[in-house]
């Protein structure tokens, strides 16, 4: 008998429980049924449909939220069709995916991931009305009878059910690369076509697979999101790195992202091989089997080939891609197609393809394990196609990574000057460092480049053991090889700071002897760089006239040599000579060429380009764009090799002239002092041309004294007392004998100022420039004018204004000061022919602003003369009449009268011959 009390009492269930789990089982029912009448409307007696294809995969890893990739496509899903296309690995399923997760569920997508199979319609068109059926956008009951009829006509009546859509479905199709060369693509075709609105399409996979997108493309209905939107950013790396746990060096940090650039699978690939485990350059071998099995595996054995061979250069036009394969044309249409179809393979902004660092890692190692006897072989291809173009720091790349080290000689040999063209000397010199000590001591080719990228970069102290080898080693080369490299070593050593001189032996004979023995680009090559070196080191003297003429010849010699940057920048400091000279015209016909050309944009270009055209303005007495100029020198400035003219030196000169031409003592000493505080001891040019604008300051200053003491060296701060400044060449002679001539005159002695200048007035001294000629034609003109040669000193003033007009030359007479005006004032009689360019002339001194120190004179009353006033004083050393001294000046004989008393009140002077007398103490005459 069995007690009852040992029986467990039966739980009381809750009506309320019960309730819910009828629902629960009900609506399980009803997804079994759903799906049940799925499988059947969709299937129609084929295979069941892979419920896995019809999910949106989520992450078996942990993997990191992008917005910003999330918001793009969010953006791009209000257009008809959106492409998101990128490399295997590029993460566009995950991409795709998390909008999806992000998306309201009553607005999931349908999903479809796709594969080989279904290019066939029968078996693509059941998956795609599955789809629609999961995210409800089509009924099962609907689908159903959509699914009573051949492949063919599913999408047109998937076109007429969507039109009853009343919210916007998207269908993403994942892999759609798969279904390329397929029958299914005409069906979708007519789908994207003719889908209304309602219905839009996400077609995600490594390229678009062969649909009609371009008319809907131009009618803006499609959006792309391509690979380098999918490409992480430096900071979603770094929060990748975080993410994953690992630590990273800044150095290892700088290196994932050089080799990885944004793929997603390589920065996976390659934390998962340890950062700083793997030699650079080397691939892991995971990053190998993907790059086998997602990249490889899937090209043709002709694609593979050509992937292999091309994989020894890091950039490939299409005629190098030929070069290295054996092909005729086709290489630019095989690297096109690659990059088409997102196979780790991109154009670059210069038309060249690239391929990602990690696939061209693989491609290398997959090279010298197959085919390790082409690689030398196909090395030299590329060395020898980029040598023929030029580009010798690539070819000599090459030719070194080949370990070819005596055709890197010839290629070095060969390119002579040329090695610097197109690209840096840092980029040369750590090329030239993959040489062995050997070739870098003992081949002249070799330590000539390496002595030129030290001076390029302005190491003269560096430059000189190699300059020293190369010398050594110069035997050791045949006939034609030496007729490149010596001129080029002698160009070297002048940039080093040998002596440019004119004699047999100097460096401008060497340099006439390369000229004419040039007959090939080399050789024309080194000709030009002599020729620049030459000209650079005589603009250093300040040497203008032989530095234009040498750089003259450059020029020519560059363009044949085919090297336009180092011709641009010939041209640019032959500006600048030709401004110092006052050939101003000439000096604007070279700026307009020198910054026309390609090589413009380069600061070692810009920069004496922007001082050329400072000099100009000046020159024209324009010094508001002169400042402007000389401020973008500065910050050009430090471009310029150990040879070339220092900018800042000359900026500053040209500054304190400038401040000079604007009275502004205090602006024009600070400039002296500055110049003067950077100047190389052994500058003796520099020195004499401070000296000599210190003496112009204290002359215009009235400090006669104190300019002669500075012109003969015993008052000048930068050298020892007897140390003229006249004792320098070039254009820091000429001006000191300006500058004492002008002082002879402030002086009263007017026959020794013009027997200072006579020899420079008719132009015939070939060392003459012709702002010189000018400055001395005025001198003159004003001492003859004193000796009362009145016809004479009308001459040298007509004379002048003839070849300064021309170069719209202003400053030269506004440099002269009163006696200049007083003298074209009267001196240039209305009907002159250069009557035009004299009254412009005399406009400028007109709006010049006020001398140095103050020159209005005092007399009895202590007022300033008028300008009336001074207009008629000016007249008096002409010896003309009241009468005629009105009829020149439009005015009646009473009103020059009554000037004439006022002005002698004024002076406290009684006549006309006090008066004169009185003027030119003060500087008015």
């Amino acid at each position: 008998m069995t007690s009852t009390a040992s029986r467990p009492a039966a739980p009381r269930v809750r009506p309320q429980r019960l309730a819910q789990q009828r629902s629960a089982q009900q609506r399980l029912a009803e997804q079994r049924a759903h799906q049940q009448r799925l499988r059947q409307a969709a299937g129609l007696g084929r295979p069941p449909l892979l419920e896995d294809k019809l999910r949106v995969p989520r992450p078996t890893l942990e993997v990191l939220r992008r917005r910003r990739v999330t918001g793009l496509i969010e953006a791009a899903v209000t257009h008809r069709v959106t492409v998101v296309s990128g490399p295997a690995g590029a993460g566009k399923t995950v991409a795709c995916a998390a909008w999806a997760a992000a998306r309201p569920a009553a607005r999931q997508p349908a999903w479809l991931t796709v594969d080989a199979e279904d290019r066939d319609p029968a078996r693509f068109w059941p998956y795609v009305l599955a789809a629609l059926v999961r995210a409800r956008a089509v009924g099962a009951d609907e689908a159903a009878q959509l699914a009573d009829g051949p492949p063919e006509a599913y999408p047109q009546r998937i076109v007429a059910a969507a039109r009853s859509l009343a919210e916007p479905v998207v269908l993403v199709i994942d892999d759609a690369h798969e279904l390329a060369g397929g029958g299914a693509l005409a069906g979708l075709d007519v789908l994207i076509k003719h889908a209304p609105a309602g219905l839009r399409l996400v077609l995600a996979g490594r390229c678009p697979p062969g649909l009609a997108l371009s008319r809907l493309r131009v009618a803006g209905e499609v959006a792309d999101v391509a690979a380098a939107d999918l490409a992480c950013t430096p900071e979603e790396a770094d929060a990748y790195v975080a993410m994953l746990g690992v630590a990273l060096t800044p150095a290892q940090r700088a290196e994932l992202l050089a080799r990885t650039q944004g793929w997603m699978a390589g920065l996976r690939l390659a934390l998962m091989s340890g950062p700083g485990d793997i030699p650079p350059g080397t691939p892991a071998p995971a990053v190998i089997d993907y790059v086998r099995d997602e990249v490889l595996e899937r090209q043709s054995p002709q694609a593979r080939t050509f992937l292999l061979k091309t994989c020894v250069a890091a950039s490939l036009p299409g005629g190098l891609a030929d070069a290295l394969t054996g092909g005729s044309g086709t290489g630019a249409r095989t690297l096109e197609r690659l990059a088409r179809e997102n196979i780790l393979v991109e154009l670059s902004g210069s038309g060249e393809y690239r391929y990602h660092p990690m696939l061209r890692e693989v491609l290398s190692a997959e090279l010298r394990r197959e085919r390790p006897d082409e690689v030398a072989v196909l090395l030299g291809r590329a060395a020898r196609w980029h040598a023929a173009r030029g580009e010798a720091v690539e070819a000599v790349r090459i030719a070194a990574q080949a370990g070819d080290w005596a055709f890197g000689v010839h290629l070095l040999a060969q390119a002579g000057a040329g090695v610097l063209a197109p690209d840096g000397p840092a980029e040369l010199e750590s090329v030239l460092a993959a040489f062995p000590a050997e070739y870098r001591a003992g081949a002249a080719p070799v330590a000539a480049a390496l002595a030129a990228a030290r001076l390029w970069q302005g190491d003269a102290a560096g430059a000189a053991p190699h300059l020293d080898c190369a010398q050594r080693s110069l035997g050791g080369l045949d006939g034609e090889a030496r007729a490149v490299v010596e001129p080029w070593i002698t160009a070297l050593q002048v940039m080093q700071g040998a002596d440019p001189g004119e004699g047999p032996g100097g460096s401008w004979a060497a340099a006439e002897r390369a000229a004419a023995a040039a007959a090939s680009v080399p050789q024309y090559r080194a000709a030009g760089l002599l020729w620049f070196a030459v000209g650079c080191a005589l603009l250093r003297r300040w040497e203008a006239r032989p530095a234009a003429v040498a750089l003259t010849h450059a020029s020519a010699q560059l363009s044949a040599g085919s090297l336009p940057g180092l011709r641009a920048r010939a041209l640019a400091w032959q500006a600048l000579a030709a401004a110092g000279c006052g050939e101003l015209a000439a000096a604007d016909r070279l700026i307009a060429e020198a910054a026309g050309g390609a090589a413009a944009g380069q600061r070692e270009v810009a920069c004496p380009v922007a001082l050329a055209r400072a000099q100009v303005c000046v020159a024209r007495d324009e010094l508001a764009a002169a400042a402007e100029r000389l401020d973008e020198a500065d910050r050009l400035a430090g471009g310029q090799a150990a040879g070339e003219p220092s900018a800042a030196a000359i900026s500053g000169l040209i500054r304190a002239y400038a401040a000079t031409a604007e009275s502004d003592p205090a602006g024009a000493a600070a400039s002296i002092a500055r110049l003067r505080a950077a100047r190389a001891p052994g500058d003796a040019a520099l020195g004499a041309l401070l000296a000599v604008l210190e003496a112009g300051v204290a002359l215009a200053a009235g400090e006669r004294e104190r300019a002669g003491l500075v012109l003969a060296g015993d008052g000048a701060p930068d050298g020892p007392p007897g140390a003229p400044a006249a004792d320098a060449a070039g254009l820091a002679a000429a001006a000191a004998r300006l500058g004492r001539a002008r002082l002879l005159l402030a002086t009263g002695d007017d026959k020794g100022a013009l027997e200072t200048v006579e020899h420079w007035l008719d132009g015939t001294d070939p060392s003459v420039t012709l702002r010189d000629q000018v400055s001395a034609l005025l001198v003159a003109a004003v001492a003859r004018r004193r000796l009362s040669q009145v016809t004479e000193a009308a001459e040298h003033i007509e004379q002048a204004l003839l070849l300064a007009e021309p170069e719209g030359a202003y400053r030269v007479f506004l440099d002269g000061g009163p006696p200049v005006r007083s003298a074209m004032t009267v001196l240039v009689p209305p009907t002159s022919r250069c009557a035009g360019f004299a009254g412009r002339v005399l406009e400028r001194f007109d709006g010049q602003p006020p001398r140095l120190t103050t020159t209005a004179p005092s007399g009895a009353a202590g007022l300033p003369l008028t300008g009336s006033e001074l207009a008629v004083l000016r007249f008096l050393p002409s010896h003309m009449t009241n009468q005629e001294i009105a009829e020149a000046l439009f005015l009646s004989i009473n009103t020059v009268k009554t000037h004439l008393r006022s002005a002698y009140r004024k002076l406290g002077v009684a006549n006309r011959r006090q008066a004169i007398a009185r003027g030119r103490r003060l500087d008015l005459l």
